[in-house]
């Protein structure tokens, strides 16, 4: 597996909305988890349904401009990565 190209950082998170005291979906609708890119609506779903949120988030070429990938479980984030990172 390799992950995407990076100069600046990269980050496996984990359920970021417990850590203030949220649901995903109040994290996801309200809360910072706008900038989650999902492969579909389903998937977006599937993290609210469980209330689990995986993401990985890049910084390609700058500390500033980044993407985050997001997903309802590890095993899906990371068939993720490998599709982004083959495009």
């Amino acid at each position: 597996m390799k992950f995407p190209e990076h100069k600046c950082g990269l980050y496996l998170t984990h359920n970021a909305h417990k850590d203030v005291y949220l649901t995903a979906e109040e994290w996801l609708n309200d809360q910072g988890g706008g900038h989650v890119d999902w492969l579909d609506e389903a998937e977006r779903q599937k993290a609210i349904e469980t209330d689990e949120v995986w993401s990985l988030q890049w910084y390609p070429d700058t500390p500033i401009g980044f993407y985050t990938l997001g997903a309802a479980s590890f095993d899906r984030l990371m068939e993720l990565v490998v599709e982004w990172s083959e495009e």
